[in-house]
Protein backbone atom coordinates (compact mmCIF):
# COMPACT_ATOMS: atom_id res chain seq x y z
CA UNK A 1 0.00 0.00 0.00
CA UNK A 2 1.73 3.22 -0.78
CA UNK A 3 0.86 6.34 1.06
CA UNK A 4 1.56 9.44 -0.52
CA UNK A 5 2.82 12.77 1.01
CA UNK A 6 1.42 16.46 2.08
CA UNK A 7 -0.09 18.39 -0.98
CA UNK A 8 0.32 15.28 -3.04
CA UNK A 9 -1.45 12.08 -4.82
CA UNK A 10 -1.46 8.77 -5.75
CA UNK A 11 0.48 9.91 -8.95
CA UNK A 12 3.70 10.22 -7.05
CA UNK A 13 3.89 6.53 -6.90
CA UNK A 14 4.00 6.01 -10.79
CA UNK A 15 7.64 5.62 -10.97
CA UNK A 16 7.35 2.44 -8.47
CA UNK A 17 4.80 0.35 -10.49
CA UNK A 18 6.30 -0.94 -13.29
CA UNK A 19 8.94 -2.56 -10.67
CA UNK A 20 6.14 -3.60 -8.58
CA UNK A 21 4.94 -5.69 -11.22
CA UNK A 22 7.54 -7.25 -12.71
CA UNK A 23 8.44 -8.18 -8.84
CA UNK A 24 4.95 -9.89 -8.54
CA UNK A 25 3.80 -7.51 -6.13
CA UNK A 26 0.34 -6.49 -6.37
CA UNK A 27 -0.01 -2.92 -5.12
CA UNK A 28 -3.14 -0.12 -4.12
CA UNK A 29 -1.93 3.93 -3.87
CA UNK A 30 -4.71 5.52 -2.70
CA UNK A 31 -5.03 9.65 -2.19
CA UNK A 32 -5.41 10.34 1.05
CA UNK A 33 -8.42 12.94 2.25
CA UNK A 34 -8.42 16.21 0.71
CA UNK A 35 -6.10 15.10 -2.18
CA UNK A 36 -5.92 13.90 -5.74
CA UNK A 37 -9.56 12.50 -6.45
CA UNK A 38 -10.39 12.17 -2.33
CA UNK A 39 -12.26 15.86 -2.27
CA UNK A 40 -15.57 15.01 -1.65
CA UNK A 41 -16.77 14.79 1.65
CA UNK A 42 -19.87 12.38 2.80
CA UNK A 43 -22.14 15.61 2.43
CA UNK A 44 -21.25 16.40 -0.60
CA UNK A 45 -19.00 19.40 -0.06
CA UNK A 46 -15.52 20.01 -1.47
CA UNK A 47 -12.52 19.18 1.00
CA UNK A 48 -9.07 20.18 0.26
CA UNK A 49 -5.37 20.10 2.09
CA UNK A 50 -5.27 23.52 1.99
CA UNK A 51 -8.13 24.05 4.65
CA UNK A 52 -6.66 21.10 7.19
CA UNK A 53 -5.09 22.24 10.43
CA UNK A 54 -1.40 21.30 10.71
CA UNK A 55 -1.46 21.25 14.51
CA UNK A 56 -3.70 18.99 16.86
CA UNK A 57 -3.87 15.39 17.88
CA UNK A 58 -7.35 14.96 16.37
CA UNK A 59 -6.59 17.06 13.01
CA UNK A 60 -6.86 15.76 9.56
CA UNK A 61 -4.13 14.61 9.02
CA UNK A 62 -4.14 12.39 11.97
CA UNK A 63 -7.30 11.62 11.06
CA UNK A 64 -6.11 9.98 7.71
CA UNK A 65 -4.66 6.91 9.36
CA UNK A 66 -8.35 6.31 9.31
CA UNK A 67 -8.17 6.63 5.31
CA UNK A 68 -5.29 4.46 5.54
CA UNK A 69 -7.48 1.87 7.68
CA UNK A 70 -10.33 1.69 5.30
CA UNK A 71 -8.08 0.78 2.08
CA UNK A 72 -6.45 -2.13 4.26
CA UNK A 73 -10.11 -3.36 5.20
CA UNK A 74 -10.76 -2.84 1.11
CA UNK A 75 -7.79 -4.89 0.60
CA UNK A 76 -9.52 -6.98 3.41
CA UNK A 77 -12.37 -7.65 1.39
CA UNK A 78 -10.34 -8.69 -1.64
CA UNK A 79 -8.91 -11.48 0.23
CA UNK A 80 -5.08 -9.58 1.00
CA UNK A 81 -5.04 -9.89 4.73
CA UNK A 82 -2.89 -7.20 6.98
CA UNK A 83 -0.47 -10.37 6.86
CA UNK A 84 0.16 -9.67 3.84
CA UNK A 85 0.13 -6.16 3.33
CA UNK A 86 3.56 -4.07 3.42
CA UNK A 87 2.76 -0.03 4.32
CA UNK A 88 5.03 2.28 2.33
CA UNK A 89 4.85 6.08 3.02
CA UNK A 90 6.83 8.89 1.86
CA UNK A 91 7.30 11.84 4.52
CA UNK A 92 3.89 12.41 5.92
CA UNK A 93 2.76 9.23 4.22
CA UNK A 94 5.74 7.82 6.10
CA UNK A 95 4.52 8.94 9.29
CA UNK A 96 1.01 7.60 8.41
CA UNK A 97 2.51 4.27 8.14
CA UNK A 98 4.09 4.07 11.07
CA UNK A 99 1.21 5.13 13.23
CA UNK A 100 -1.17 2.77 11.13
CA UNK A 101 0.92 -0.07 11.66
CA UNK A 102 0.88 0.36 16.25
CA UNK A 103 -2.67 0.80 15.80
CA UNK A 104 -2.84 -2.48 13.63
CA UNK A 105 -0.73 -5.04 14.85
CA UNK A 106 -1.06 -7.29 11.81
CA UNK A 107 0.51 -5.51 9.18
CA UNK A 108 3.46 -7.41 8.03
CA UNK A 109 6.03 -4.61 7.74
CA UNK A 110 6.53 -0.55 6.97
CA UNK A 111 8.89 0.84 4.86
CA UNK A 112 9.45 4.67 5.72
CA UNK A 113 10.89 7.40 2.96
CA UNK A 114 12.28 9.97 4.73
CA UNK A 115 10.05 10.09 7.98
CA UNK A 116 9.76 12.83 10.69
CA UNK A 117 9.26 13.31 14.40
CA UNK A 118 6.50 15.05 13.74
CA UNK A 119 4.71 15.98 10.35
CA UNK A 120 1.86 18.19 10.78
CA UNK A 121 1.33 17.01 14.14
CA UNK A 122 1.71 13.11 12.87
CA UNK A 123 3.91 11.70 15.37
CA UNK A 124 6.23 8.63 15.14
CA UNK A 125 8.26 8.33 18.63
CA UNK A 126 5.26 6.80 21.08
CA UNK A 127 4.17 4.66 17.81
CA UNK A 128 7.52 3.35 17.36
CA UNK A 129 8.30 2.80 21.40
CA UNK A 130 4.90 1.63 22.29
CA UNK A 131 2.90 -0.31 19.68
CA UNK A 132 5.03 -0.89 16.35
CA UNK A 133 6.05 -4.23 17.28
CA UNK A 134 8.91 -6.37 16.52
CA UNK A 135 8.35 -6.29 12.83
CA UNK A 136 10.31 -5.56 9.89
CA UNK A 137 10.74 -1.92 9.06
CA UNK A 138 13.14 -0.09 6.13
CA UNK A 139 14.17 3.46 7.04
CA UNK A 140 15.12 5.33 3.81
CA UNK A 141 16.43 8.81 4.26
CA UNK A 142 18.82 11.23 2.30
CA UNK A 143 21.62 13.22 3.91
CA UNK A 144 21.54 16.39 1.88
CA UNK A 145 18.58 17.70 4.23
CA UNK A 146 20.35 18.43 7.22
CA UNK A 147 17.51 18.96 9.75
CA UNK A 148 15.33 15.87 8.59
CA UNK A 149 18.38 13.60 8.77
CA UNK A 150 19.36 14.67 11.80
CA UNK A 151 15.88 13.52 12.83
CA UNK A 152 15.49 10.73 10.46
CA UNK A 153 19.31 9.47 12.43
CA UNK A 154 16.98 9.79 15.95
CA UNK A 155 13.66 7.79 14.17
CA UNK A 156 16.34 4.98 13.95
CA UNK A 157 17.71 4.82 16.96
CA UNK A 158 14.09 4.43 18.67
CA UNK A 159 13.08 2.12 16.01
CA UNK A 160 16.42 0.21 16.93
CA UNK A 161 15.49 -0.34 20.54
CA UNK A 162 11.66 -0.59 20.30
CA UNK A 163 11.56 -3.28 16.98
CA UNK A 164 14.87 -4.94 17.69
CA UNK A 165 18.02 -4.10 15.25
CA UNK A 166 17.73 -7.21 13.47
CA UNK A 167 14.27 -5.76 12.79
CA UNK A 168 15.06 -2.55 11.54
CA UNK A 169 17.07 -1.45 7.98
CA UNK A 170 18.51 1.38 6.72
CA UNK A 171 19.27 2.76 3.48
CA UNK A 172 20.81 6.16 3.04
CA UNK A 173 21.22 8.29 -0.36
CA UNK A 174 23.45 11.18 -0.99
CA UNK A 175 20.48 13.47 -2.01
CA UNK A 176 16.36 13.36 -2.21
CA UNK A 177 13.75 13.18 -0.44
CA UNK A 178 10.09 11.21 0.58
CA UNK A 179 10.05 9.55 -3.32
CA UNK A 180 12.35 11.29 -4.85
CA UNK A 181 15.21 8.57 -2.91
CA UNK A 182 14.15 5.81 -4.96
CA UNK A 183 15.35 5.88 -8.11
CA UNK A 184 16.29 3.29 -11.22
CA UNK A 185 19.48 2.18 -9.07
CA UNK A 186 18.13 1.31 -5.65
CA UNK A 187 14.30 0.40 -6.14
CA UNK A 188 15.24 -3.18 -6.95
CA UNK A 189 17.31 -3.50 -3.54
CA UNK A 190 14.15 -1.70 -1.67
CA UNK A 191 11.80 -3.90 -3.13
CA UNK A 192 14.01 -7.35 -2.86
CA UNK A 193 14.19 -6.10 0.79
CA UNK A 194 10.52 -6.76 1.53
CA UNK A 195 11.83 -11.02 0.71
CA UNK A 196 14.51 -10.77 2.76
CA UNK A 197 13.58 -8.36 5.37
CA UNK A 198 15.02 -9.42 8.67
CA UNK A 199 18.97 -9.72 9.46
CA UNK A 200 20.50 -12.40 11.60
CA UNK A 201 20.09 -11.84 15.73
CA UNK A 202 24.11 -10.59 16.15
CA UNK A 203 25.96 -13.32 17.70
CA UNK A 204 29.02 -13.36 20.26
CA UNK A 205 32.22 -13.73 20.16
CA UNK A 206 34.69 -15.60 21.92
CA UNK A 207 35.18 -12.91 24.05
CA UNK A 208 31.60 -12.63 25.07
CA UNK A 209 30.88 -9.35 23.31
CA UNK A 210 28.73 -8.68 20.05
CA UNK A 211 30.30 -8.37 16.75
CA UNK A 212 28.10 -5.57 14.65
CA UNK A 213 30.88 -4.74 12.08
CA UNK A 214 29.76 -5.25 8.72
CA UNK A 215 32.15 -7.13 5.76
CA UNK A 216 34.09 -3.61 5.47
CA UNK A 217 34.62 -4.26 9.34
CA UNK A 218 33.14 -1.13 9.86
CA UNK A 219 30.48 -0.39 12.89
CA UNK A 220 26.51 -0.35 11.66
CA UNK A 221 26.73 -3.13 8.79
CA UNK A 222 22.80 -2.95 8.51
CA UNK A 223 22.89 0.66 6.99
CA UNK A 224 23.42 1.26 3.43
CA UNK A 225 26.10 3.37 2.70
CA UNK A 226 25.90 5.73 0.05
CA UNK A 227 26.89 5.08 -3.53
CA UNK A 228 29.47 6.95 -5.11
CA UNK A 229 27.30 8.02 -7.90
CA UNK A 230 23.80 7.40 -9.07
CA UNK A 231 25.85 5.30 -11.85
CA UNK A 232 27.80 3.41 -9.26
CA UNK A 233 24.87 1.75 -7.71
CA UNK A 234 24.45 -1.78 -6.93
CA UNK A 235 21.50 -4.07 -5.90
CA UNK A 236 22.33 -5.91 -3.16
Amino acid sequence: MLIHTQKSDSSEWNFWLPYLRHAGLGYLALDLRGHGESTLSPVGSTVTWRRFDVSGANNDYNKMVRDVSAAINFLGQKGVTPEKTVLVGSVLGANLAIKTAAIIPEIAMVIALSPALNANDVLTVNPLRMACGRRPLLLVGGVDHERQFKEFLLINDIARGACGTGNVTVMIEYQGLGQSLVNKYNIRRLLSWIKHSRRPEVAEDFLGGTDETDASGENGGDEEKPDASAEDGQEK
